[in-house]
């Protein structure tokens, strides 16, 4: 009887056990899948900020003549431009493009507050362009935050949680950080950049 019940002992460990490590490569191997996904993502909303940063030096020099009292904000959003070129990780690109969206922004209401400048064929031609990248990223960073909701919710629901960072079973073993969203900026939010063409 003794013998059948160190049997049955070393039997229920051997199937927690294994149930501990299928549940610890099938969460794992889903980790890698939906990191992969979050990072496809940024690619796809990062083509569509370089689209907007590639409008900015043109969009720039054609506000200048209008703008001399605005020179400090053309030169900060050309310094976030570079800054956003040289970040190397999602979450400098998501500080960085928060910031920068704030700044154009301010752009864009000083373009809307001057009748002059909205004569400007050049300068209306490049705030349409911009409007029209402007629903392209909001496109693609809603695509991108499902994404990273996705993934963050996968790295904290149980049973996935026991193997990350602050899991108890191998904590850290998988070592998987969560995605930062993309959210507005507090000016972006209170500022709606429309492009009046009938003025």
């Amino acid at each position: 009887m003794a013998i059948i019940g160190g049997i049955a002992a070393v039997a229920i460990v051997a199937i927690i056990i294994g149930v501990l490590y299928s549940m610890y490569f099938s969460g794992f191997n889903s980790a890698q899948s939906k990191d992969e996904n979050v990072r496809r993502l940024s690619a796809d909303v990062d083509a569509q900020l370089q689209r907007r940063y590639d409008l900015i030096p043109n969009l720039i020099e054609s506000v200048r003549g209008y703008m001399e009292f605005e020179s400090e904000l053309l030169q900060n959003v050309t310094r976030l431009r570079t800054d956003w070129q040289r970040a190397e990780t999602v979450n400098e690109r998501v500080e960085t493009s928060n910031q920068l969206e704030e700044a154009l922004s301010k752009i864009i209401l000083v373009y809307e507050s001057y009748p002059n400048i909205k004569a400007d064929q050049q300068v209306t031609r490049l705030m349409d362009e911009l409007a029209g990248t402007e629903n392209r990223i909001a496109v693609a960073r809603t695509y991108y935050n499902d994404g990273v909701r996705d993934y963050n919710t996968h790295l904290r629901t149980f049973p996935n949680n026991m193997f990350n960072e602050s899991g108890f079973l191998g904590a850290g073993a998988w070592n998987q950080q969560p995605y930062p969203p993309y959210e507005a900026s507090p000016a972006a939010q209170n500022t709606v950049p429309q492009v009046d063409l009938t003025s």
